[in-house]
């Protein structure tokens, strides 16, 4: 039996590091920092010293959310340490 795979286009799972950035409320030297600590790997890297990177969409977004979830936390530690 043959399974058909679902290629989604790169343009849907991949983001450039300007849009990267853009949800990821940085500067683009953050997120050149984060790749090198690791904190987010690249999906795909141009060729070249200055090749440009494409992220994967879910990483960027796991990290938006983990962004958020923080911020919450420490927002609801500000309210329950100012009681």
């Amino acid at each position: 039996m043959h399974h058909a795979v679902r290629m989604e286009p790169i343009e849907e799972t991949t983001l450039t590091s300007a849009t990267a950035c853009s949800m990821l409320g940085i500067d683009r030297s953050t997120l050149t920092r984060w790749v090198q600590d690791g904190r987010i790997t690249p999906a795909f890297k141009y060729p070249g010293s200055n090749g440009a990177y494409l992220f994967d969409r879910a990483d960027v977004e796991r990290i938006v959310a983990e962004r958020e979830d923080a911020i919450r936390l420490v927002g609801a530690a500000r309210v329950v340490g100012a009681r």
